[in-house]
């Protein structure tokens, strides 16, 4: 009887402890997104509060997989510098890292390899893939360290952190990259042409972002061409 009953305790400790685990990844993923839509409404309106509230009001609930999209899409040069890292990074953890994340750290490290792929072949940055694996090659030369060698023991702390630094690096991109997530148009109208990114279309008017960080509405019927 006493064995069954510690055999239910120890199972409900379990099952406790992955629920609190569950609870605090879906807390922290909310916190992240929450934090990567305020830095992209910010960078893109050059930290004015005013224009960040005016692009605000141009986005919905829906928009947030298109704004990671296209703030990745359209911060290509960022993206890459911070690839040098993170991609090795993800590998390693991938290859050293928990056993019980394998999974995950597989789909991270391949989303990162594609884009990585992806940046050097659209954009001819073929010094790319050399300096991921550079870095690659320098956290093996680490792994061959004594355990108790500092720097060892802060790769070991890095790489169980990995999807966390792979986070962060994003921030960093959403919190520095001040192009919108949307394309870059040449506006004709009639009062002259405007420079910007249009960042929703409402009945019968534009929404643009301009190139000096400015929010201008425009009539639709003002409107001649966009390029």
């Amino acid at each position: 009887m006493s064995t069954q009953h510690d055999a239910g305790s120890a199972q409900s400790s379990t099952d406790g402890d992955r629920n609190h685990r569950a609870s605090g990844m879906a807390v922290g993923s909310t916190v992240w997104v929450f934090s990567f839509l305020i830095l992209r409404i910010f960078a893109v309106s050059g930290y004015s509060w005013e224009t960040a509230f005016l692009v605000s009001t141009t986005m919905s609930l829906n928009d947030g997989l298109s704004i990671l999209f296209g703030s990745l899409m359209a911060g290509h040069v960022l993206v890459a510098v911070l690839l040098i890292f993170v991609q090795p990074i993800l590998i390693a953890a991938l290859i050293w890292g928990a056993t019980d994340r394998r999974l995950v750290m597989l789909l991270a490290a391949v989303v990162s390899l594609v884009i990585l792929i992806t940046v050097t072949a659209s954009f001819g940055s073929w010094w790319l893939p050399v300096a991921a694996t550079l870095v690659f090659a320098s956290f093996v030369m680490i792994r061959r360290l004594p355990e108790e060698n500092r720097v060892r023991k802060f790769f070991a702390a890095v790489i169980l952190r990995s999807l966390g630094v792979a986070a962060a690096a994003v921030l960093v991109v959403a919190a520095f990259l001040q192009t919108p997530w949307v394309p870059h148009e040449v506006i004709e109208t009639t009062d002259g042409t405007i420079n910007g990114h249009v960042m929703s279309v409402d009945s019968g008017y534009l929404n643009v972002l301009t190139d000096d960080h400015e929010f201008v509405i425009i009539v639709s019927s003002d409107v001649i061409s966009r390029e």
